[in-house]
């Protein structure tokens, strides 16, 4: 049976009657969706296991398609309003299924003042789209997908690639918070519908509008509790993701002047959901130099890091863990491994990051291989 494994709601502006479904790191797949004239719509965006049901009425089925997963992330925009809202669907470079349903918006009556169209405009029921994804296979390509940096003139090796099963990679299972939860509810000998209906909430909630909506309900609560300040409450109210995060606020720190804490908050919320998605058991995090061009989160490259010779090495790169130098005069070495990127960039090369798994480290060995000696020890594939 399919399972949601995750979703996002967004609301775009579909100017001149369409919107666009961009998939990141693969530039070539695009969904056209043709919209009814220039308003603003509500876009469902979800991640699943396998092909999905039917989502029965008043859904219409519009389209039936698929599409190269590029980084696993995909957005929806239009030609007036970009992509804000980010959905990781799964890992990257498979190729998904994807079905589109819609609603039609309500019907504006003719013949009206403007005084009465314009109310009739903002009370209208909203055009509502539902776009679905799921894994079908593997079509990692490293000649294609895992190109270094200065590639000119290089030769790709023949070498096969790996081909691994969705359900190997982190951002095809829940995350960690959905999985406490559902086990909490096993465990106390309720379903995950009963809560729902206890909390007032229908049955078939996903599980990241249930958590919004009570987060909203506690939210006056929490933030009497915590002193929290009136922008930071408003913050919260539109970023659910970061109701945790008021510790990383500072009143000195620019990036939470009043003309960026929207910017900042939204950024932050994004980070918050990408880290719990690609490290959902909690493993060990660390900061590494990435060397790669422009290296996204999700993507799996080797991560370099100057380290005290004595330092435990469970404690960083513990998957294709090299020592590349060792300084004699500081006592330091030169230490390179296989990582996967959580966060950006800070202090401009340094990222957050984790031991790729045993899935996204097979490809960058793979692409090390058919790249040839230097691409193995420079650290500049772009995984």
């Amino acid at each position: 049976m399919a399972r949601l494994i995750r979703g996002r709601d967004d609301e775009v502006y579909a100017d001149f009657g369409a919107l666009g479904v961009f998939v990141e790191e693969d530039g070539d797949d695009v969904v056209n969706l043709e919209s009814s004239g220039d308003h603003l719509a509500r876009v469902r965006l979800e991640a699943w296991d396998a092909r999905p049901p039917a989502p029965g009425d008043p859904w219409i089925f519009v389209e039936d398609t698929t599409v190269k997963g590029g980084s696993g992330f995909v957005s929806v925009g239009s030609m007036g309003e970009a992509a804000v809202e980010r959905l990781c669907v799964g890992p990257p470079h498979f190729l998904y299924g994807v079905t589109v349903h819609t609603q039609p918006g309500g019907e504006m009556p003719e013949f009206v003042s403007d005084e009465q169209f314009e109310r009739e405009w903002e009370e209208r029921e909203p055009e509502r789209w539902l776009i679905r994804f799921w894994p079908i296979r593997d079509v990692f390509d490293p000649v294609r997908h895992a190109r270094p940096d200065r590639a000119a003139g290089r030769v790709p090796l023949p070498v096969e690639a790996p081909v691994s099963q969705a359900a190997d990679w982190p951002a095809a299972r829940p995350g960690r918070r959905q999985e406490a939860f559902e086990k909490w509810c096993a465990s106390n000998g309720t379903t995950v519908a009963d809560f729902l209906a206890s909390a007032g909430l229908a049955p078939d909630t996903p599980f990241d509008r249930m958590t919004a909506a009570l987060a909203q309900r506690e939210l006056a609560a929490v933030a009497e509790r915590e002193g929290w300040p009136e922008w930071w409450v408003e913050l919260v109210g539109r970023y659910p993701d970061i109701v945790d995060q008021w510790h990383r606020v500072s009143g000195t720190d620019r990036e939470w002047a009043p003309d960026r804490r929207e910017e900042t908050a939204r950024a932050l919320a994004e980070s918050s959901r990408a880290e719990e998605i690609l490290n959902p058991d909690g493993r060990h995090t660390f900061t590494a130099d990435i060397q790669a061009y422009s290296p996204w989160v999700g993507g799996t490259y080797r991560g370099w890091r100057w380290d005290h010779a004595d330092r435990p090495a469970h404690e960083t790169f513990g998957v294709g863990r090299r020592v590349v130098h060792h300084d004699v005069m500081s006592g330091q070495v030169l230490v390179t491994g296989i990582v996967t990127v959580l966060g950006g960039g800070r202090g401009g090369k340094e990222y957050e990051v984790r031991d790729a798994e045993p899935a996204e480290a097979a490809r960058l060995l793979c692409a090390e291989a058919v790249w040839g000696e230097d691409g193995a020890t420079d650290g500049r594939q772009d995984g």
